[in-house]
């Protein structure tokens, strides 16, 4: 993700234009979003741009760049996503559907609020930032009060909404930058996307006819999150499934370096055994991600793979 056209566009927003920032607090029910959205004041909508204006120029947003990994992220990085990853440009396509658009505030229910997002727009083009909600807890005794008018009031309306410099996702200019990895579940439908992928990449790799007893093996690669994370890790690889299916034949000198557990049958099959770590096995034999070290001659796993 371009930094630079990211701080540029917030910089040139005009909110003076009503539309220019808007706000929805989105609870989820299953794969379905009921949205509120508020009006918003153009003291706030300034307020909200010099927020995260500031917050663009922050160390954070200098921090290098991957691409994401289902199955690790590296320290120090920011991972970055196209938008069919947790199915997040049809989760943006909900939200702004005028169906899901809650009409009545007055039912609004912050204890059912999941997270909210802020949507920046400027030139037919938007930034949406998404982040957890908590709500802001109450007083346990007394209330909160208002200096207005040099006169303190009790301030009725517990209704109150905290939107904190904090980012989860930042989808800009058809990317995401995933600032916090745990909010792809609780904000998308991550494991959705991982079955789906891994369901896809599964199809492919029966095609080769290399696991004897493939249905099971397939049915717990599924009901396994890990695994299903690996898979579809696999299937965005270009050409991994292809070239292991391809070269298949070198199984059995795979299995015998690495000491893996992985059993053949005669015509030189996988036997799946039903074993978790059998199945891990398997799956970094499908994503080439057993090596031999330069150095030592040492046989090893890379298990970003």
């Amino acid at each position: 993700m371009n930094i630079n056209e990211l701080k540029e566009f917030i910089e040139n927003l005009d909110t003076d234009e009503v539309d220019s920032v808007s706000v929805k607090l989105v609870q989820k029910i299953g794969e379905n979003y009921e949205v509120y959205q508020p009006s918003v004041h153009q003291r706030v909508r300034e307020d909200l741009k010099n927020l995260y204006a500031e917050i663009f120029e922050t160390r954070l947003f200098e921090l290098p760049q991957e691409e994401y990994n289902p199955n690790v992220g590296q320290d120090g990085y920011l991972s970055v996503a196209n938008l069919e990853v947790a199915h997040v440009e049809t989760t943006i396509e909900e939200i702004n559907s005028e169906e899901n658009i809650h009409g009545d505030l007055g039912d609004l229910d912050l204890e059912t609020i999941n997270f909210y997002c802020i949507k920046f727009r400027h030139n037919d083009e938007s930034l949406y930032i998404f982040r957890r909600f908590s709500k802001m807890r109450k007083i346990r005794r007394g209330f909160l009060g208002v200096l207005e008018d040099s006169t303190l009031r009790k301030l009725e309306n517990d209704l109150f909404i905290g939107l904190d410099s904090d980012i989860d996702i930042l989808v800009f200019q058809n990317e995401m930058l995933i600032i916090n990895r745990f909010a792809l579940q609780t904000i998308f439908n991550l494991q959705d996307y991982f079955t789906e992928r891994a369901t896809y990449a599964l199809g492919q790799i029966q095609q080769g006819n290399v696991i004897s007893n493939f249905d099971e093996f397939s049915e717990d690669c599924l009901n396994d999150r890990q695994a299903s994370q690996r898979i579809t890790k696999i299937i965005n690889t270009p050409g991994r499934i292809e070239g292991f299916l391809q070269t298949a034949e070198s199984l059995p000198n795979v299995i015998a370096r690495a000491n893996l557990d992985i059993e053949l049958n005669e015509n030189g099959q996988i036997v799946y055994t039903r074993n978790r770590e059998v199945r891990s096995q398997i799956l970094f034999c499908i994503a080439d991600a057993y090596y031999l070290s330069l150095l030592l001659g040492r046989i090893g796993e890379d298990i970003t793979q």
